[in-house]
């Protein structure tokens, strides 16, 4: 999708008898804003003006003093002095500091251009575990892989353990975000987005594991229905005994005839009528052959990688899952046409895929029925009116081993209804 960038230049005038104060230059600050830089200019020969930036929710953000004309602010990567702060609609200000000004004063220019959000797919992966757990990399670690991964965000789940979300640092170029994966001997479930999701992870009966779900709902946690057909760790409490939001449909560290059995379940949900939303995860701990990070990778379509657009997203159903960072993909369809979304009957659905390799097979299931289209190209482009009401969703297979089509893409589903 195509970024939009809004700028505006701002003037004051600083005279001789305001030297030795602080000035501040108001503007309003529009919704959906996801990065701004502020730059500054004057005449530098006879005169020092400093430099600082606050936000009306947000305070004092940062000072530069003269060293800097331009500074950046965002959620995550900042310029060095300035903090990291969600960029909220409303009153901000540019802070001048007037130290040294000429006789006949100084005009002052104050340009601000606003990145805005915007609608792009982010790679990364919902389950994940440093030797704040069981893995062996630490944070910082994983970090770095991901970022030479080509990935956008990670979510830290190691096993009923928090520390590992005290080393999150905000500043690197991927989006670390907090959560734990619940491990019971009954299951396992990934609680998404707080730093603490429960006070204690012991249960022994059907209602303890009800109240360690609730308190995870109350704090904010999407929760995950982790492998929940592993043949070693499923989930034994029961697939209605609590409330859930997302089902890991694809688990990189689970055998295939597992997820696969996953993905039958689900799919006769779907035929019932039932909205459930999957993300995959690569249940990634060391590396190894055939492990890594975001292998499977979850793609979310969102506006940011700020944790809430991040969250909804996932919560939404906005997603793929694919083989790894290297795809296959679903192009961002578009507001109303995302996976996820709900269709009205006779709705013309258009969908670009790419990263395909030739003999991929993808599989458009409508309603249990399937239709496969044999790819002879990288990019495949189909057209479908959704005719019936229920639901549609898309899957690719590739024989990675002799004889087999192994599930390489699947997307959440769109529904359909009448009205």
């Amino acid at each position: 999708m195509e970024e939009t960038v809004m700028e505006l230049e701002l003037h004051r005038f600083i005279k001789k008898e305001e030297e030795g104060k602080y000035l501040s230059v108001n503007f309003q600050v529009p919704e959906q804003v996801e990065t701004m830089e502020f730059s500054y200019s004057y005449d530098k020969k006879e005169n020092i003006v400093d430099f600082g930036a606050a936000g009306e929710h947000e305070g004092f953000i940062g000072w530069s003093g003269s060293n800097r004309s331009r500074i950046r602010v965002s959620h995550r990567n900042s310029s060095s002095g300035f903090a990291n702060v969600s960029i909220r609609q409303g009153q901000w200000q540019i802070l001048l500091g007037a130290y040294k000004i000429c006789p006949q004063g100084v005009q002052v220019t104050c340009r601000v251009k606003f990145q805005m959000k915007s609608l792009r797919m982010f790679k990364g992966d919902t389950h994940i575990h440093s030797c704040a757990s069981d893995g062996n990399m630490s944070v910082k670690e994983l970090e770095l892989l991901a970022e030479k991964e080509g990935l956008d965000y990670l979510f830290l789940t190691d096993h009923n353990n928090y520390a590992h979300n005290d080393s999150i640092s905000g500043e690197g170029k991927v989006k670390l975000l907090p959560g734990v994966e619940w491990t019971t001997y009954r299951g396992h479930a990934g609680m998404l987005g707080k730093a603490r999701a429960f006070w204690n992870f012991i249960s022994n009966s059907e209602q303890e594991t009800r109240e360690i779900f609730r308190q995870a709902k109350e704090r904010g946690s999407l929760i995950v229905l982790n492998h929940p057909f592993c043949p070693d760790c499923g989930w034994k409490w029961g697939m209605e005994a609590v409330p859930w939001d997302l089902l890991e449909v694809w688990n990189g560290g689970t055998k295939p005839s597992a997820n696969e059995s996953c993905l039958k379940w689900w799919d006769e949900q779907l035929q019932k009528g039932k909205k459930i939303a999957v993300t995959g995860g690569s249940d990634f701990h060391s590396l190894e052959p055939g492990r890594m990070p975001a292998m499977p990778c979850t793609c979310i379509y969102a506006e940011s990688t700020e944790a809430e657009d991040l969250l909804e997203g996932l919560k939404s159903g906005h997603t793929c899952i694919a083989l790894s960072p290297k795809g296959p993909f679903l192009q961002v369809p578009g507001k109303g046409r995302l996976p996820g979304d709900t269709l009205l009957v006779n709705t013309s659905l258009e969908l670009e895929f790419t990263g395909l390799k030739k003999g991929d097979c993808l599989f458009f299931i409508t309603n249990g029925s399937s239709e496969k289209i044999v790819c002879d190209k990288e990019n495949v482009k189909i057209k479908r009116i959704m005719e019936k009401r229920g639901y549609c969703r898309a899957e690719i297979r590739r024989e990675l081993f002799p004889g087999t089509e192994s599930l390489v893409f699947v997307s959440n589903p769109w529904y359909i209804v009448n009205t």
